[in-house]
């Protein structure tokens, strides 16, 4: 959620070990033979198993991510002589690799229809080439992208981003453009809502208009494991023209056969509508969705909640939590709250930021954070715009409160997992069959121990080397079938 002060006003709503256990970093690996080395950079294929996500290892994963808008990608500049929307930042290798050291495990990568499709019909080679550079500097890193078309107030022509000129039906009666000093305002603009409208109706066939786009996408990236999956859109508003949502599951229902067609291995992602973000619940389906391998991706913004400490924000999450897991379930879905957060350094941080991540490791749920960088709307981000020198400086609650210790992934079936910062000790555990493997890779920042942290797996404790680069270490268990219980500490 963007221009997040107003933007409740403007939508009416991740022993027997035999003790095998040897130090990994970037060159460790399986000794099986033909067996594809595993490091802590590894990004093995991730699909949807009894509601969680499991890689082609066995291993659940557990996503802790982060969303950033990138320049080249993020579509707020006219080649019409208008003024751009916002600035948009950069994305270099060392973003890739900050954002993997600060413990992320995914990117959700906030695309434009207006970026890849201009002009019906025409698609830009030059915006795909940017968006391939950035899915290599991921995966080169360690890191997941999941491919997310993103729209906020339907498209830059009137709005913030989104679709293209040609997509808005009806046309438009007023072309906007920067500075984005009103986009509580756009949000609501009689144009916005019969954009939305225009497209989940589907007048003059443009929902179809986008299947185009949506195939392209596909087949570029359909044999990509690092590409996690893909979102069709960002937000969808359609409660104004039909409480019901049923527009909204219609729209989902047309994206699956061209998906399959081409792709059987990735996720699909769906959001339910933007109503759910300034609410604790959405309807519940009637039946799952007619495939397996989904994923039920709400936000989570809490305005106006009556909450200011640690134990508030966990009563009000754990009933929000308990809500969205029915939904997924409903859904036949795994759960991940795609967008939640706040600024770092707001009154409110220490409290929601440890509830938040508490509850969704008490639901098995993955979470990505909004926003890495930003230097505009409210300046959200794990990093501070130093306009005087043109640089970014890391915050230090950012990196305090959200990059904190936690099992990226382990063999098997995870149980349990939970990090106390006010001990600094990371306990969790898992049920294992004996045919998973590629170890169970952490996240151990050196924020968070003093020098090298003590691991126990079943009260025995192991040696093990951590990356300097990733602060990841990867454990090489000889797995057996049974029960796991891990110390950090």
């Amino acid at each position: 959620m963007k221009n997040r002060t107003n933007f409740v006003l403007a939508s009416f709503f991740a022993l027997s070990l035999g003790l095998a256990i040897s130090a990994c970093s970037d060159t460790s690996s399986s000794n099986e033979p033909g067996r594809e080395e595993i490091t802590v950079r590894s990004l093995p294929w991730i699909g949807v198993r009894d509601f969680r996500l499991v890689d082609d290892l066995g291993r659940e994963v557990s996503i802790r991510g982060i969303n950033a808008r990138i320049e080249g990608l993020f579509d707020v500049t006219f080649d019409d002589g208008r003024i751009a929307l916002e600035p948009i930042p950069a994305f270099t290798r060392e973003d890739a690799e900050a954002m993997v050291r600060q413990g992320f495990n995914v990117l959700r990568l906030p695309i434009n229809w207006s970026g890849m499709e201009p002009h019906e019909g025409q698609f830009s080679q030059a915006y795909f080439e940017k968006l391939d550079e950035v899915i290599d500097l991921s995966r080169e890193a360690g890191l997941y992208v999941l491919l997310d078309f993103h729209q906020d107030a339907w498209s830059k022509e009137i709005g913030e981003d989104g679709a293209p000129l040609w997509a808005i039906v009806p046309p438009p009666r007023e072309l906007l453009e920067g500075p984005l000093e009103d986009l509580a305002a756009r949000r609501l603009s009689p144009q916005v809502l019969a954009a939305f409208q225009g497209f989940f109706e589907n007048r003059e066939g443009i929902q179809d208009r986008f299947l185009p786009v949506w195939r392209r996408l596909i087949e570029r990236y359909a044999d990509r494991p690092e590409v996690l999956g893909f979102e069709p859109m960002n937000e969808p508003f359609v409660s104004h023209f039909d409480p019901s949502q049923q527009a909204l599951y219609d729209f989902y229902y047309k994206l699956l056969p061209p998906l399959r067609e081409l792709d059987n291995r990735h996720m699909f992602w769906m959001e339910p509508g933007v109503v759910r973000n300034f609410g604790i619940s959405a309807p519940l389906m009637s039946e799952p969705f007619p495939d397996g391998n989904i994923v039920y991706c709400p936000h989570i913004y809490p305005f106006n909640v009556d909450a200011s400490t640690y134990e508030e924000w966990q009563t009000w999450l754990e009933a929000n939590y308990r809500n969205m897991k029915a939904e997924a379930n409903s859904w036949g879905a795994a759960l991940v709250v795609g967008e939640w957060g706040t600024h770092p350094d707001s009154p409110e941080s220490e409290g929601y930021i440890r509830a938040m991540q508490e509850t969704a490791d008490a639901f098995s749920s993955g979470q990505i954070l909004w926003l890495w960088k930003e230097d505009s709307q409210d300046s959200w981000g794990f990093y501070d715009f130093d306009s005087a020198t043109g640089s970014w400086v890391l915050r230090d609650n950012a990196d305090r409160l959200f990059s904190k210790p936690y099992a990226q992934a382990v063999p098997g079936k995870l149980l349990t997992q939970h990090f106390d910062p006010d001990t600094s000790v990371l306990t969790f555990s898992f049920a294992a069959t004996g045919s998973e493997r590629g170890g169970v890779l952490l996240y151990l920042p050196e924020r968070w121990f003093d020098g090298l942290p003590t691991i126990k797996v079943n009260g025995s404790t192991i040696g093990y080397e951590r990356d300097s680069s990733s602060q990841r270490a990867l454990l090489e268990l000889d797995i057996q079938p049974g029960t796991y219980t891990v110390e950090v500490y």
